[in-house]
């Protein structure tokens, strides 16, 4: 698998408009997008730092009581925090067949659209110490 950077950091929260603020205010980070995934059911801002790059990628479940929404139960089970680790890479599909390879349990044996109108892909926590791992191959 080639990666090439990290793309962003995802972190749950119970409420996007609260958690906007805090970044925006008190962390000092800039909101660059937002778009509500109805797909999968969630909310979603990315804020970026000072040198533009490193995202983090808030997302808010649009239903809380959904237990077949991923973001809805991780809440419930381990509350606002980290959800997963993206990282970019030039050839999703080959960066899937390649993990896969090497052993590891993907959630995506395909690759799907996410934010941004990216491919997005997701890797077992399981397979990565526990970390859910996004695969994004940027959209051109």
């Amino acid at each position: 698998m080639d990666t090439l950077d990290i793309d962003h950091v995802g972190v749950a929260v119970e409420n996007l408009e609260e958690a906007i603020s805090l970044y925006e205010d008190k962390v000092g980070m800039k909101l660059v997008h937002r778009e509500d995934l109805p797909d999968r059911g969630i909310k979603v801002a990315f804020l970026v730092g000072r040198d533009g790059k490193t995202a983090v990628e808030l997302m808010e479940p649009m239903n809380h009581e959904d237990q077949n929404n991923t973001v809805a139960k991780f809440l419930k089970s381990r509350g606002q925090g980290m959800h997963h680790l993206a990282v970019k890479v030039e050839d999703i599909e080959s960066s899937l067949r390649d993990l896969e390879g090497k052993g590891l349990t993907l959630i995506d044996k395909k690759p799907r659209k996410g934010a941004r109108g990216h491919l997005v892909a997701f890797v077992h926590p399981k397979s990565v110490m526990g970390l859910l791992l996004e695969l994004v191959q940027e959209s051109h």
